[in-house]
């Protein structure tokens, strides 16, 4: 149901989505004619803590969206609120979530990565800045417009930083995302949304999460594990990001990028390094080609040399004022020569670019070649076949500088049109801004125009509508006039014929009070005659009654004898076997004092005889109860103590839960406030031991009929304890359940490792501990804060009573 107030300023036209934390609207703001998406929760019932949390998180979100005016953050432009409800008015993202990518399955390109990326961090940096920390950053909640653009939603358990919102123990967020210091319960701050950044980088790399699995084993990976390098799981990743992923996904705060900002600058600085990479491999792969060409060897190191970026160490040596080069690509003088100029730019594709360059390298090594030779034939063979053979040779030579100098003047036209059409390219775009600039103008100007028409229309409406307001209102002067001398006279009318009516009722009146007045004489002398009758019937019953109340009395006094005369009787028999019962009672009492076991001392016996137990007796004159856990194998010393107390086994009840674990030094410090094997709290398991990978953890708890802090910690075989709940006050007698999964609260899932392990159920009349422990802390620290509390707790006299309860779990 849509309140009434969203009614009033928005035209809801249909449902986004809806789930269990509410449901999100599209909807219309008629005043300022834009489409909004509104988000609707109702209110928890009642005044509880989690009622007032889950609204003060509602609140939140409005509060830290709102503060937050980015391009990629989801705007909020309103919240409301009533009794029942309420809502925030935000900007509608017409597109899906990166989550909907991830889960068709799609793979992007890394450009593209890079830009959802920048986007996400600046976002991230914006709101760090300003004091927001997210806490919740995930592909869910990075929506993607139609247009490519990122907009970060949910920000229902941000933490502002001047708010005291966040306390140690408390877990808030989505838990494949959650930082380390969000598993140990511990403040956090920017660098936990550096942390689930890095998480959403690891998945768009790769497309898996870097840790996988139930909530215990996600909580165990994140803390103590490394997720494999992304550049492994993918062949698309490259290894630039491998230290980048991991500097983000540090164990420790301090370890990781400090701001969003310095985040976006490494992936920018990987995926640069990853696109100069590429590059470098693909030139050293083009070189070859280029360098062959079928050049003898007295030309072949000019040819390589010429062509341009084949080495970038290369001493390049072209163009018409080389004088030679040996093969080794060194100037004969041997000075280097200068340095090849820039690639043209290519933009028709292929490897055009490189064959006037080529070509002009080939004439500088025919130019040296012709030099070469004429020289040779000057000094070795002179006379006319020499100079014919020079003529020849320094014909080809200009004829080879001539077509140098055209193929230079065809590569200088070219670029001169390149540049033309660069110039043509740059005014068409220059007038197409100046003609869509002309077009918004007029369009302005229509627009206004359009505007001042309609102001003039509706003024014309108005003066129209005014005056025949103002005729009406004539018209209505007048008619209400006539209509009112009209009532005046029906009401004159009226008036004589009521005053006529008035007369005739009050002379009706009179004649029928004389009547009544007559009536009530008559009715009063027979009501007395009535009386005067009555007065002599109940003087004659009542004589009647004398004389059967005098009779009833006399017999009632014989029978009274009779039955004293009986009652002494009957007391004397009674006496008589009060006496025989008694004197029988005595003998089978002292009978029983001498075969009756000692059912107390046999269960001191046995708890002595097990020091690694916890177990809580029950003993009476029937019989003998030991409930509590036991280390494994300690239930057959219990049964031969017993035995040799020669206590009965049918008059022994043994409820005993075996374990295996370092779990004795715990056992021995909460042997004084074990409760008894019927006292609270008492715990019943749901489902059936052992509890198998998959399956939630849950158990109804029944408290002490006082008021208590109610502690939950458990105890695992690996030598740690996790509080599942640190600290929970709890009304007298109270009965709950826990592990139920809700909002927020994905329940205590089992997974690995896998055994034998140990939950504390403890109630306490006041705090044992004077601030929260660490959610997941060892063992043996554990343990010793446990111990100092209750020796606390017994020196200054306060209530505490625990109860062990031993949890198997295995993985199928």
């Amino acid at each position: 149901m849509v309140p009434q107030e969203i009614g009033a300023k928005y035209e809801v036209r249909g449902t986004l989505g809806s789930g269990a934390m509410g449901t999100v609207y599209d909807a219309f703001d008629r005043l300022i004619e834009r489409r909004v998406a509104i988000k609707v929760v109702r209110k928890p019932p009642g005044d509880d803590a989690e009622a007032r949390e889950a609204a003060a998180r509602f609140r939140r979100e409005a509060q830290a969206a709102g503060r937050l005016a980015h391009p990629a953050i989801v705007a909020v432009y309103d919240y409301g609120e009533n009794a029942e409800y309420a809502w925030i008015v935000m900007e509608l993202v017409e597109g899906g979530s990166l989550k909907d990518i991830l889960d068709r399955g799609e793979r992007l390109g890394l450009p593209h990565i890079v830009r959802i990326m920048e986007q996400v961090l600046g976002a991230l940096a914006f709101s760090h800045q300003r004091g927001v920390v997210h806490r919740d950053i995930k592909p869910a909640n990075i929506m993607l417009t139609a247009e490519g653009q990122v907009k970060i939603a949910d920000f229902g358990i941000a933490r502002l930083e001047n708010s005291s919102m966040t306390q140690i123990g408390t877990l808030m967020g989505t838990p494949s995302y959650m930082a380390p210091e969000q598993f140990r319960g511990e403040p956090v701050d920017a660098r936990a949304d550096i942390w689930a950044a890095g998480v959403v980088l690891y998945q768009l790399l790769t497309g898996e999460k870097p840790f996988e699995g139930g909530f215990n084993a996600v909580m165990h990976k994140a803390l103590n594990t490394e997720p494999p390098p992304p550049s492994t799981l993918s062949v698309t990743a490259p290894r630039a990001f491998d230290a980048v992923v991991a500097r983000a996904m540090a164990k420790r705060p301090e370890d990781r990028f400090p701001t969003a900002t310095a985040f976006a600058e490494a992936i920018r600085a990987a995926a640069s390094a990853e696109a100069a990479s590429s590059r470098a491999a693909a030139t050293g792969a083009a070189a070859p080609a280029g360098a062959g060409g079928g050049a003898d060897d007295a030309t072949g190191g000019l040819a390589d040399a010429a062509l341009p970026f084949a080495d970038a160490d290369a001493t390049l040596v072209a163009g018409p004022g080389a004088s030679g080069a040996d093969r080794t690509g060194r100037g004969r003088a041997g000075g280097a020569a200068p340095p090849p100029p820039p690639p043209p730019d290519n933009k028709d594709g292929g490897g055009g670019g490189r064959r006037p360059w080529a070509l002009i390298g080939g004439g500088g090594a025919a130019l040296v070649a012709a030099a070469a030779a004429g020289a040779w034939f000057l000094v070795i063979e002179p006379g006319q076949r020499a100079r014919e053979q020079q003529a020849r040779v320094e014909q080809e030579a200009r004829e080879a500088a001539e077509r140098a100098r055209i193929e230079q003047e065809r590569l200088a036209a070219e670029a001169e049109r390149a540049r033309q059409e660069q110039q043509r390219l740059a005014a068409e775009a220059e007038r197409a801004r100046q003609e869509q600039a002309a077009q918004q103008a007029r369009a302005a100007a229509e627009a206004e125009t359009r505007a001042r028409a309609e102001e003039e229309r509706l003024a014309r409406e108005r003066a129209a509508a005014e005056a025949e307001a103002r005729a009406a209102a004539e018209r209505e002067r007048l008619a209400r006039g006539q209509a009112e001398r009209e009532r005046l006279a029906r009401e004159r009318a009226a008036a004589e014929a009521e005053a006529r009516a008035a007369a005739e009722r009050e002379r009706q009146a009179a004649i029928e009070a004389e009547r009544r007045r007559l009536a009530a004489i008559e009715a009063e002398r027979q009501r007395l005659a009535e009386l005067e009758r009555q007065r002599q019937a109940e003087l004659a019953a009542a004589e009647r009654q004398r004389q059967a109340e005098a009779e009833r009395q006399r017999l009632a006094e014989l029978e009274r004898q009779r039955q004293a005369e009986l009652a002494a009787a009957e007391r004397q028999r009674q006496a008589e076997a009060e006496r025989q019962r008694l004197a029988e009672l005595e003998r089978q009492q002292q009978l029983a004092l001498l075969q009756r076991p000692d059912f107390r001392a046999a269960a001191s016996s046995a708890m002595a005889a097990v020091p690694c137990s916890l177990l809580a007796a029950a003993a009476d004159d029937d019989g003998l109860t030991l409930a509590g856990v036991i280390q494994r194998g300690g239930d057959q010393a219990i049964r031969r103590i017993l035995a040799e107390r020669r206590i009965p086994p049918e008059r022994v009840q043994l409820r005993l839960q075996p374990f295996d674990g370092p779990y004795c030094p715990a056992l021995s410090a909460l042997r004084p406030v074990l409760s008894g094997p019927e006292s609270a709290p008492l715990v019943s398991m749901v489902g059936r031991m052992p509890l198998v990978k998959g399956q939630l953890l849950r158990f109804d708890v029944s408290l002490p009929d006082w008021p208590s802090q109610l502690y939950v910690a458990y105890l695992m075989k690996s030598g740690e304890a996790v509080h599942l709940v640190p600290a929970q006050p709890q009304p007298a007698g109270a009965r709950l359940r826990l592990g139920e999964p809700r909002a927020g609260f994905p329940g205590w899932e089992v997974d690995e490792p896998f055994g034998t392990d140990l939950m504390l159920v403890v109630a306490s009349e006041r705090p044992l501990f004077p601030e929260n422990r660490p959610l997941v802390e060892p063992l043996d620290a554990y343990v010793a804060a446990l111990a100092a509390a209750l020796r606390t707790a017994q020196r200054e006299g306060w209530r505490v009573a625990v109860r062990p309860v031993v949890v198997e779990t295995a993985e199928r």
